[in-house]
């Protein structure tokens, strides 16, 4: 059984009409995940999409994904679709 504190950890913020989720990856297995399920997702060219990798240590840190003048609020179900693909069952 997967200990729970090293998982795949989402936080979710969100404004006006700007979405952001940042996804916590602990090791390079989770972080090939998040980017195999990225790949698989799509959403309208209209929308202003940036999708940044902080790292912070070996094989840790996170991948931000970023909904900029995000008017017709697709970034609501991108990231219901993506967290459900990367199976998180929650969102800080």
């Amino acid at each position: 059984m997967p200990d729970i504190l090293e998982t795949i950890k989402a936080i979710h913020t969100q404004e006006e009409r700007y979405s952001k989720l940042e996804l916590i990856y602990n090791n390079s297995n989770e972080k090939e995940k998040i980017y195999s399920a990225l790949k698989e997702l799509t959403y309208r060219k209209e929308c202003q999409v940036e999708i940044s990798d902080n790292e912070e240590g070996k094989n840790r840190g996170f991948v931000c994904i970023e909904f900029h003048d995000d008017y017709d609020k697709e970034s609501g179900p991108f990231f219901d679709a993506l967290i459900s693909k990367l199976g998180i069952n929650r969102c800080q």
